[in-house]
């Protein structure tokens, strides 16, 4: 039972730490709670900026996005730093 348990928790431990995404753009890498000058730095301008909205309309955050061969990468921003990192593959 206690082996379990500790399963369990090194498998949570795991999804927290994988939580936690990065992107690489060349030779130097974006992660979550970067801020927007730092992505700028090391990703340049995004190709598109989009508005996040919450259900009353007003903004909550940003989500640039990053068009590359056979991908996307979008980089969400909340309060000024990244707060999630996806690739879409095309």
């Amino acid at each position: 039972m206690n082996r379990m348990l500790l399963g369990l928790a090194l498998c949570l431990l795991a999804g927290a730490a994988m939580a936690q995404g990065s992107v690489r753009f060349g030779n130097k890498l974006v992660t979550t709670g970067d801020g927007a000058g730092r992505v700028m730095q090391v990703a340049g301008k995004p190709d598109r900026v989009v508005q996040l909205e919450n259900d009353y309309s007003a903004n909550v955050g940003e989500r640039w996005e990053y068009y590359q061969p056979r991908k996307t990468i979008q980089i969400i921003f909340h309060d000024g730093k990244v707060s999630d990192i996806e690739e879409v593959y095309n």
